[in-house]
């Protein structure tokens, strides 16, 4: 069977069959045909990208932060209490300081500040106003620039290039400045974090002093209203006498409470003396008098009693000589009854004493008892009138507390009015530096990038169009037209290749009026095992022996050896290679000096007739690669001749294989040389023998003693066939 089918035959057979899914070896098959857009497009992103990141100018970003928290302390605050927790800023709080440190009034501080009139990145007339702003300004669109103040003309830039954003669960603000000049935006954000702490510094100095102003008033005011109720007061207290005595009392009420502290007394004295005067009565009656306190520390009382003793002892002495009758006797009787009745008088005397201070203690009594009942008249006619001194003193004292308070908060806003008094809530934690690299452009991610995106948008887009048309379907067990891909691989020769591993290989009849120009399996022998198969299975052809062996390895070294007799075994591995270079980069080697002339006819037709360094000399050392390996000029196919050096090289030709392997996806060895095809067809994944059947059979079986199994058997047809082909 044929497989030069066009591609309107294909693509129609296959849209009947289809079966809906995706043929990812299609898909493969179409990425590998249009490589080259995809790389052109790729490459050119990568050097728009490059020339763009390289050319533009450069952007520097410098960053301030600053923290939100409560400046008070101990010593600005006015109650010196400790400070709230509560008081710190919550989210809100820190929503509106970013509002403020956006806001209008301090861009013109900064712009002000930085003195960026004439700057052409902020000033939009540093250069002279361009042709679409003339025209929007003829127009009425917008205003013009040059009649407003420097300050305004020059917002719109200040804040395209600033940023103010808070870390999440954080009371940082973090203030972020773009310039070209990387000093400027440093500048900048450190200017931004300073006029903004001013700023709440002047808002609470601002609040102070409207305070103060607030207070001053109401402080004046509070003077004369205490002096007026001061005045009433005292002029109530001297018309009414309820002048105040000692811990603030009225005289009329602390004398009340002498009077009856002196009663209290009087009346502890007449109760004391009463009961005195009795007990010395009671005791003079029972003859007691010497047991009297007051009696018996009398001192006339004393001295009587020691007379009464000396008496009492004279008596006893005398009474021992003389008898009671006797006249001494007598005389000292006499005596000690005088002193008797002069002790009894004493004691009757202190007993009267007692008695005469109860009597005046009782008249006392009396007396304070009077001019108590007098003075609560006094009090009780005054009570009224102390009330009504009660009730202004209490309107004064008010007004006094009010003055006393408003009088210090107006001395505390006085001295918060200072501009060290009251500290900011915010303080710089971070300085901005200028930054040594922009922020923008940054060259590898935009490059990467941009190189990244080509190449996804065009490999995505080729991919589109080959499932919109429908050709990247799977398609359904109904034999079909071979693929492009086995069109490409036309040959002027016809050349069959069957298996030789004792299972003959057959293809389908090809039809009688059918050029026959693709490479395919040759027919053998049919069995009834392989009649049983699919026919898809033995449409397979040389590529498709190639395409599985490039499936298990990076490269795939293709051996093509040619018997005596193959006519066209050069014309044949060069058809194979030409059909490889399009499936990936690939290069075909002369191994002997025999293919050097029909391969120079095809491959490079112009070059000179003196042989080039190929092989041999790469292999003996006399050349490198690049001087070695030469260009196809019919296609992207590199060729390797056989060389000039005489040298064996069979043995250096593994090193040059592995090196090859690195950088080629094929590798193709041409030679008709059969003891060197023994020698190198181990180190080669397919061997191909071309020739008469049983000589290429000959070869094929001692391929297989000697260890190689994939060894494909080539026919070829006379040249008259080919050129009729």
């Amino acid at each position: 069977m044929s497989f030069g089918h066009s591609h309107d035959d294909a693509g129609s057979v296959r849209g009947e069959i289809s079966n809906g899914e995706i043929d990812l070896g299609q898909i493969a098959g179409a990425l590998s045909r249009r490589r080259r857009i995809v790389i052109g497009v790729t490459l050119a992103a990568f050097l728009g990208a490059l020339v763009f990141v390289n050319v533009v100018k450069p952007r520097y970003t410098a960053e301030a932060r600053v923290l939100l928290e409560n400046q008070e302390s101990y010593l600005t605050r006015a109650d010196k209490e400790r400070a709230d927790p509560t008081a710190a800023p919550d989210a809100e709080a820190v929503q509106s300081q970013i509002q403020m440190l956006t806001s209008r009034d301090l861009a013109r501080r900064v712009l002000k500040s930085l003195d960026l009139q004439g700057n052409t990145e902020f000033d939009p007339i540093a250069n002279g106003l361009g042709l679409g702003a003339k025209i929007g300004v003829m127009l009425g669109l917008s205003r013009d620039p040059s009649k407003l103040a420097p300050e305004e003309r020059m917002l719109d830039a200040y804040f395209d290039k600033l940023l103010v954003l808070s870390p999440t669960k954080t009371r940082v603000l973090q203030i972020e400045f773009s310039s070209r000049d990387p000093d400027l935006a440093a500048r900048a954000a450190n200017a931004i974090a300073s006029f903004y702490i001013d700023i709440q510094r002047e808002a609470k100095r601002e609040n102070a002093r409207d305070a103060a102003q607030s207070l001053s008033p109401l402080v004046a005011d509070l003077r004369e209203r205490l002096s007026r109720a001061e005045a009433k007061v005292e002029a109530f207290r001297s018309r009414s006498g309820l002048f105040a005595g000692t811990n603030n009392m009225t005289i009329a009420t602390q004398q009340l409470g002498d009077l009856a502290n002196q009663l209290s007394i009087s009346r502890t004295a007449q109760a004391d003396a009463e009961a005195k005067g009795r007990l010395v009565r009671d005791m003079l009656r029972q003859n007691r008098v010497g047991e009297i306190p007051d009696v018996a520390n009398n001192e006339m009382i004393r001295r009587i009693g020691e007379q009464r003793v000396s008496l009492r002892a004279q008596l006893a002495l005398e009474s021992r000589t003389l008898l009671p009758g006797h006249p001494r006797i007598k005389e000292l009787q006499a005596q000690l009854a005088d002193l008797d009745a002069d002790w009894r008088r004493a004691a009757e005397r202190t007993a009267r004493t007692l008695e005469n201070e109860a009597h005046i203690a009782s008249a006392r009594v009396e007396n304070l008892a009077r001019a108590m009942e007098e003075q609560k008249r006094v009090a009780g006619a005054a009570g009224a009138d102390e009330v009504q001194l009660r009730e202004l003193e209490r309107a004064a004292r008010v007004l006094k507390d009010q003055l006393e308070a408003d009088s210090a908060k107006y001395q505390e806003a006085l001295a918060r009015e200072g501009p060290k008094a009251s500290p900011a809530d915010a303080r710089v934690i971070q300085r901005a530096v200028a930054p040594p690299i922009p922020s923008f452009p940054k060259k590898v991610p935009i490059t990467a990038f941009a190189t990244i995106a080509a190449f996804v948008l065009s490999a995505g887009s080729i991919v589109a169009i080959e499932l919109l048309s429908g050709r990247a379907r799977l398609l359904g067990p109904a034999p079909l037209p071979a693929p492009p891909e086995e069109e490409a691989l036309e040959a002027p020769s016809q050349i069959r290749i069957a298996a030789r591993r004792r299972e003959p290989v057959f293809d389908e009849p090809e039809e009688e009026d059918e050029p026959r120009t693709s490479l395919a399996l040759a027919p053998e022998r049919r069995t009834p095992e392989l009649e049983n198969r699919s026919p898809r299975t033995f449409r397979s052809g040389i590529v498709g022996k190639i395409d599985a062996a490039r499936m298990a390895t990076l490269s795939v070294k293709v051996l093509m050896v040619g018997c005596a007799d193959a006519e066209c075994s050069f014309d044949s591995a060069v058809t194979l290679s030409r059909a490889l270079a399009r499936r990936g980069l690939a290069i075909i080697v002369a191994a002997d000096a025999q293919a050097q002339g029909r391969l120079y006819d095809r491959l490079i037709p112009d070059l000179e007739r003196a042989r080039p360094l190929g092989l041999a000399d790469l292999a003996s050392g006399a050349a490198t690669f690049g001087e070695a390996i030469h260009r196809d000029q019919e296609s992207r196919l590199h060729v390797m001749p056989g060389g000039r050096s005489a040298a064996e090289y069979d043995q250096d030709v593994e090193p040059v294989l592995e090196a090859l392997a690195q950088t080629y996806d094929f590798i193709v060895f041409a030679t008709r040389d059969y003891e060197r095809a023994m020698f190198l067809a181990p180190s080669f994944d397919i061997v191909l023998v071309s020739g008469a059947e049983l000589a290429a059979e000959a070869v094929i079986d001692e391929l297989a003693q000697a260890g190689v199994s994939d060894a494909y058997l080539l026919e070829e047809e006379s040249a008259a066939d080919a050129s009729a082909a």
